[in-house]
């Protein structure tokens, strides 16, 4: 059996990567498409570049007065969407329990000069069994012996750009965005220890 930090979370977050990513696109007066989204957030979730009305980022506030959320998209940039009672959330219980600052990607319609958000998924919550992650001190104690003698694989989930500023030694660069074209880079023998890290969840 496989013994590795985080794989939990990363098995969830394979399965919703399009829910948690933070980026979008809409399309202003001209005819060329506009990022909404924080930048931070398109280090790893660049794949939705090409989905059109998605605004992205971290919840900042909402307006139950307005019928607003605004979403921070980086740069003292924050976006106002409006809500509906037909909008839908995901992840959170309803539009109340929504917190800044929870990453969110806002699907929206154009309604003259509004966006008005049809559908709102925030980041979910990923626990991890205890079974499944490692403690500082023992990852030190193999990263110490290194992989051939400690009998291990390190891999490092985050974009290669924070993977080229800096890295656990002994670990190998696998960006999550990139992984599932490069399952083929992890160990053959199932019973081999992967171990995962990143730069944190919800």
């Amino acid at each position: 059996m496989i013994k590795h930090a985080i794989w939990g979370a990363l098995k969830t977050t394979l399965g919703v990567a399009a829910l948690i990513s933070a980026m979008g696109l809409m399309m202003p007066a001209a005819s060329q498409a506009k990022v909404i989204a924080n930048k931070k957030c398109l280090k790893c979730h660049a794949e939705i570049k090409d989905m059109p009305n998605v605004v992205a980022g971290d919840f900042q506030s909402r307006s139950n007065k307005a019928k607003s959320i605004t979403v921070d998209i980086g740069a003292g940039k924050v976006e106002v969407l409006k809500f509906t009672p037909q909008t839908t959330v995901e992840n959170v219980p309803n539009i109340k329990a929504l917190k800044k600052p929870i990453p969110v990607q806002v699907t929206y319609e154009q309604k003259g000069k509004d966006l008005v958000a049809t559908a709102i998924v925030a980041k979910p919550v990923i626990k991890v069994p205890e079974k499944q992650l490692i403690d500082v001190k023992e990852l030190a104690a193999l990263v110490k012996k290194g992989p051939a003698k400690g009998g291990y694989m390190l891999v490092d989930s985050r974009p290669g750009v924070r993977y080229q500023e800096g890295h656990i030694p002994t670990s190998v660069a696998m960006p999550f965005p990139k992984m599932p074209e490069m399952m083929d880079k992890l160990p053959k023998d199932k019973k081999a220890l992967v171990i995962f890290y990143c730069e944190g969840f919800r």
